[in-house]
């Protein structure tokens, strides 16, 4: 096995090819490659406070159905301009910093041992694994999430509530690009990015309101099927309803509507029961939040 001095050396040249990937990627055109990566997920796996801010803890699965790892993992973390560029800790090996990205919710990140991280030219937080540069042909990276697989210790510290946001996984070049295409060129691996939604630091908390936790509730049991049994997002929408009609005139009222919110999503969420992790996560912390500064 190469020597973890050798995958030292290889990181910084990881760092320059992922860079060099990314611009590149938005000027060249996919020519509707063949799909490397299935059903890729980044699922929230707790959020903890802190006091001084939230820990969002995630792990990404791949599906068996894939037919490579995954060895990058992207996380739009932009924000409205002038919201600035606040950095929080960040624990693992971090890549070179930027200062031309867009505007950024406050954050630090945790990556895996042996996995990296950088903010990329979006404000996305990248976490890739470390690859050996080899003499010859692609990058061989190790300890991606292989098909079928899962990987924890992936999270991101920020004082911001969770919204639902877009990351994509990106798949080992070893999977999709050692060999020419028909132009005689090795492919790109971000060429055969898949997307999908999460869970992630999004909402000031000044800005946190009954009504975005409807929109997120309408979200969840709507397009992203994160809670898929209709009766259990009836009971959910029926006491948050209640809360915000009763929200102007009787205080009362919303903080009892509130705590029945939460109580169904407890008693829905777990092994086998309807609320996600991914749900449970987003309506729980907004909820939480509200009822506690009322």
């Amino acid at each position: 096995m190469p020597s973890l001095l050798r995958y030292a050396r290889a990181a910084s040249g990881a760092y320059l090819a992922l860079a060099l990937a990314q611009g590149l990627g938005r000027e060249a055109v996919a020519q509707s490659p063949s799909r490397v990566l299935d059903e890729v997920v980044l699922q929230v796996t707790s959020v903890q406070d802190s006091s001084q801010y939230f820990v969002y803890h995630y792990r990404v699965l791949n599906s068996a159905s894939s037919r490579g790892g995954v060895a990058v993992v992207e996380l739009d973390l932009s924000a409205p301009r002038g919201t600035g560029h606040v950095a929080l800790p960040f624990t693992g090996s971090l890549g070179p910093s930027r200062r031309d990205v867009p505007d950024h919710v406050p954050f630090g990140a945790i990556a895996p041992e042996r996995w990296l991280m950088l903010v990329d030219y979006k404000a996305r937080l990248v976490w890739n694994v470390y690859a050996v540069l080899l003499a010859e042909g692609a990058p061989v990276s190790f300890d991606s999430v292989a098909p079928g697989s899962i990987k924890s210790g992936f999270g991101v510290g920020s004082p911001y509530l969770p919204g639902v946001r877009t990351f994509a996984a990106i798949p080992t070049e070893q999977s999709c690009c050692t060999k020419p295409n028909a132009q005689g060129e090795l492919p790109n691996s971000f060429l055969f990015r898949v997307k999908g939604l999460t869970v992630a630091p999004t909402v000031r908390p000044p800005d946190m309101s009954l009504a975005i936790v409807r929109s997120d509730l309408q979200q969840t049991c709507g397009p992203l099927r994160w809670i898929a049994d209709g009766a259990v997002c009836g009971r959910l929408r029926s006491n948050l309803e209640q809360a915000i009609a009763s929200q102007q005139g009787d205080r009362a009222a919303t903080t009892g509507s509130l705590p029945a919110f939460l109580a169904e999503l407890d008693a829905q969420h777990g092994p086998g029961k309807p609320v996600s992790d991914n749900a449970y996560w987003l309506l729980k912390v907004n909820g939480e939040y509200l009822l506690a500064h009322m």
